[in-house]
């Protein structure tokens, strides 16, 4: 063959190639009931995609692989969309699979099926990838890198739900694909999606079904219907998605979708170790620029807390949340400091691209809240959950096919994770007798510990340039700054009491809370104080002005107005053990350098500063 020929037949085999390849586009996969044994790969046609089928087995010799027939198709701002339901696959099992046509096939991909008993796994949750494309894509990296079993999707996939918004996310979702050779073949993992309807579907309520493929009914025909469903991922977890935008529906959707929920919790809820919830709008945002959705804490809170739902994830307000262990009381929710220790807790609130909003409507229940870029990643065993959140950045490793297949549970090394107050990088979660929520490591837990909030018992603020002046009894309430033009620097020292506390009791965990009336974008500092005091008479000359700061025990910046939990460092954990035993000088809030100064409220306002402490008195059983 001379060159010409050769290089022809090069040019053809190309050519060949490439249309195999550009027949079908987009290729993704989704769960809506049964996720040991069923799944629907969706994919949408480039160029001819004649006679579109799916060929799949469970080795990669395709010799021994069975074909599937489309199932139905949709069509959605111009896109269409080519849905093949499988059924009656095996569980626990590598499902390998081509997307077909009169053309060839395209490329090779892999899922695994949930497994049928209490093997443990991994997934991540999230929401509101609707812009903020290259957020979205760092997410959508590190979903490859996670490698879990599959994503939850808490809605408003696109901004404006059009042609060109859909083919980049569509394109984007392509990242999350992890590269895997096996058997010396080329293959794409592919992880399931359990999607959610958003504010941002709405131009078409049937969004999900049409462009994921979730039609939960089998009923091959998209509807309102679809966009609520319960999902079990192997005996472990049983996930209900619903659409907190029928808030806006008719009155026979909303009774519809409520009555189900509460049915199906009735009589399948206990069929699963977990049951988790997601729904797009959350029922008390935190952030001021969002309205209270109170008509969904009447729609499910109590429903979630009967029936044991032991996690929510909510999306929409763009950014980072997590509560308490919660419990519907009244027009709210009751946390710690109404002695609740076992029900549901609450994380969202989606921020997988969209711009992050401030974090800056913390509630009484709130653990603590961030504005960052953001999904959970989800560990679940028979007897625990494990919450982490993952930022969005290049400096994590990727977990390998190998590292996953030994350990489903295994998570990559080098993951930004945000660090709570009080939590850390883990929020452990474990079920009650009653199947409700108990945090591990705290009140409610099986470690024994107790956890308490006392409001201060002394409080007051001291100045540098008036350095005799006592202002225990000020109307200014609590003051902190580097440098004020009247008062100079001005430290406030604060005291609980903690003779309740058995003296021998070991603190776990020590956090104090403030509400900020006048805030700062300065950083401000806690630390032991030094020197004894009393409100009615302390001054900057009688604790020795700045001497009166001893080890410094956390920091926070207050850049806006509200409530600040500040987790005290283990400085701060001793220190509080040092209190239960008589020794207590109280802490001193400084300036660590900022002239822009901060005032909070103080104990007789009724809004005062608190201390939490958990400490565990198995110890002192023989007192």
């Amino acid at each position: 063959m001379n060159k010409k020929v050769l290089s022809l037949a090069v040019a053809g085999l190309i050519t060949a190639s490439t249309s195999v390849l550009a027949d079908s586009q987009w290729v993704r996969l989704g769960w809506a009931n049964n996720a040991s044994n069923e799944a629907t790969v969706s994919f949408t046609a480039k160029g001819e995609n004649n006679n579109p089928y799916l060929k799949y087995g469970y080795s990669t010799n395709e010799s021994d692989w069975l074909t599937e027939a489309v199932t139905f198709n949709t069509t959605m701002a111009s896109i269409t969309s080519k849905h093949v339901r499988l059924s009656n696959l095996q569980a626990d099992a590598s499902v390998y699979f081509r997307v077909c046509d009169d053309s060839g096939c395209g490329d090779r991909f892999w899922f695994k099926t949930a497994a049928d008993d209490n093997s443990p796994f991994v997934f991540v949750a999230g929401g509101d990838t609707r812009s903020g494309t290259s957020d979205r894509q760092a997410g959508n990296r590190l979903v490859a890198k996670v490698r879990p079993l599959f994503v939850m999707h808490g809605g408003d996939f696109t901004n404006s739900n059009n042609n060109s918004q859909w083919q980049q996310w569509l394109t984007d979702w392509e990242l999350t694909y992890s590269k895997d050779v096996i058997n010396n073949i080329d293959y794409k993992r592919i992880y399931p999606l359990v999607s959610t309807h958003g504010n941002h579907e709405d131009g078409d309520i049937s969004t999900i079904c049409k462009m994921l493929g979730v039609d939960p009914n089998h009923s091959n025909d998209c509807s309102a219907k679809d966009t609520y469903y319960a999902t079990s991922i192997s005996p472990l977890l049983r996930v209900y998605t619903l659409n907190s935008q029928f808030m806006s529906q008719s009155t026979s959707l909303k009774n519809a979708q409520n009555d189900w929920l509460k049915n199906d919790l009735a009589e399948n809820g206990s069929s699963a170790s977990w049951r988790f919830a997601q729904y797009h709008k959350p029922m008390f945002p935190h952030y001021t620029g969002k309205s209270d959705n109170k008509t969904l804490f009447d729609w499910w809170a109590k429903v979630f807390f009967d029936y044991a739902v032991n996690v929510v994830v909510e999306s929409d307000t763009h950014l980072t949340k997590i509560t308490e262990i919660l419990e519907p009381q009244g027009d709210g929710f009751a946390g710690v400091d109404e002695g609740v220790s076992a029900g549901t807790i609450y994380v969202g609130e989606g921020s997988w691209g969209a711009p992050a909003r401030s974090a800056n409507d913390a509630k009484s229940w709130t653990i603590d809240l961030a504005s960052i870029q953001q999904f959970k990643v989800i560990s679940v065993s028979e007897d625990t959950v494990s919450v982490r959140t993952a930022q969005f950045d290049s400096s994590a490793s990727t977990l390998t096919k190998a590292e996953r297949d030994a350990d489903a549970t295994a998570l990559p090394a080098n993951i930004n994770w945000w660090q709570p107050n009080q939590v850390g990088e883990v929020l452990a979660l474990k079920r009650n007798a009653l199947q409700k929520t108990v945090m591990a490591n705290g009140d409610g837990g099986d470690n024994g510990a107790t956890t308490i909030s006392l409001l201060a018992t002394a409080d007051t603020f001291i100045s540098s340039k008036k350095s005799t002046s006592n202002y225990g009894s000020s109307d200014e309430q609590l003051l902190s700054d580097g440098s004020d033009s009247s008062y100079g620097i001005m430290d406030t020292l604060i005291k609980w009491d903690l003779s309740s506390v058995p003296s021998c009791a070991e603190v776990i965990s020590a956090k104090v809370e403030l509400n900020v009336f006048n805030s700062s974008s300065g950083t401000y500092g806690l630390y032991a104080g030094v020197n004894s005091w009393e409100e009615s008479s302390a001054t900057w000359s009688l604790v020795n002005g700045e001497a009166q700061q001893g080890a410094g025990i956390g920091s926070f910046t207050p850049s806006s107005k509200g409530h600040y939990s500040v987790n005290l460092n283990s400085n701060g954990v001793g220190l509080a053990e040092g209190w239960i035993e008589g020794d207590n000088n109280g802490i001193v809030i400084s300036s660590t350098g900022t002239t822009n100064g901060i005032d909070f409220n103080d104990r007789e306002s009724g809004n005062g500063p608190k201390l939490t402490i958990s400490y565990n008195a198995d110890q002192c059983t023989s007192e």
